[in-house]
């Protein structure tokens, strides 16, 4: 237990000891220096801010809770599947999976990440964060890292104990498939993640930054295809435009994705995407601007705030 002058971290309450330095031990001297070039150097201190975020998050259970979560999600939407084993029962397990994870892991994502920098701010370790001799994007993607590594383990471990039930109760093929949703649900979280970060950063208040959060799940989980299918109703757009709206939202992504693995889709917005042919480089690529993006959105309104 940490004492009342001990500093806390900037997730959601989480402490850290008093003589950790947010770089991890790579710097030995704190300096307010302006955006710096990468190196090797500056790689190796984003690592340690990762790790040192890790560290702190992992004290604070984050990914326990993450493990939990997501174990109890997948384990229950494993049960109630039913008891027969063949292609329309897999094919069902694995469409129920995608459409409720699209309502969890970016709420969980969001959860993780909206913390980032006004949570520190409020605890008064901001400063101490600042101190390190990098970058402010810099500085920003190293904490990312650590939430993102922290995400993706308990995010994992969560769904991994749904992976042993399908191999104990499925035939193993479906295995790969459920594998496949697995990674994906990661790398989308990943991607929410980065807005939350994002929305950290911009935000003055840690109030602020879970009301930005929250309209954020409710535009892309809930707003988000209502009006992307009705414009696409109205207008018909060509092939590049629809794939265009599927990658603009992560969310979408892990719909298509889940859709490409069964023969069945279902109506309204599952029809549609199911319809969409996007090639997995241009997922990738849209996911990838989902997290390099905001961070560097993110690293531009940290450095502001400095």
């Amino acid at each position: 237990m940490t004492d009342s002058r001990s500093d806390r971290d900037d997730g959601h309450g989480e402490s850290e000891e008093p003589s950790a330095r947010p770089d991890g031990g790579a710097a030995a001297h704190a300096t307010a220096e302006p955006e710096v070039a990468f190196s090797v150097e500056t790689g190796r201190q984003m690592l340690g801010v990762a790790r040192r975020e890790y560290r702190v998050l992992s004290r604070a259970r984050w990914t326990h809770g993450l493990a939990l979560l997501f174990g109890a999600f997948s384990l229950a939407v494993v049960g109630l599947t039913g008891t027969a084993a063949g292609p329309t029962v897999a094919g069902t397990l694995l469409v129920t999976l995608g459409e409720l994870s699209v309502y969890l892991v970016p709420l969980a994502a969001l959860a993780l990440g909206y913390g980032t920098v006004v949570g520190a701010d409020e605890r008064g370790t901001l400063e101490l964060l600042l101190s390190v001799p990098l970058g402010r994007t810099a500085l920003l993607a190293g904490k990312f890292l650590g939430r993102a590594a922290t995400f993706a383990v308990g995010t994992a471990l969560g769904l991994g104990a749904g992976a042993v039930v399908v191999a104990l109760r499925f035939r193993p093929a479906v295995l790969p498939a459920y594998l496949h949703y697995l990674l994906t649900a990661v790398i989308v979280g990943v991607a929410f993640l980065a807005l939350g970060v994002c929305l950290s950063a911009a935000a003055a208040e840690k109030a602020r930054a879970l009301g930005g959060a929250l309209l954020a799940w409710v535009w892309f989980v809930l707003v988000y295809d209502l009006v992307a299918l009705g414009f696409v109703v109205a207008v018909d757009p060509p092939g590049w435009l629809l794939s265009t709206l599927v990658v603009a939202n992560p969310a979408d992504v892990l719909r298509l994705v889940v859709l490409s693995l069964v023969p069945t889709s279902g109506g309204g917005a599952g029809a549609v995407l199911a319809t969409t042919a996007v090639s997995t480089p241009a997922l990738l690529a849209g996911l990838a601007l989902w997290v390099v993006v905001p961070i560097a959105v993110g690293g531009r309104l940290l450095a502001q705030r400095a």
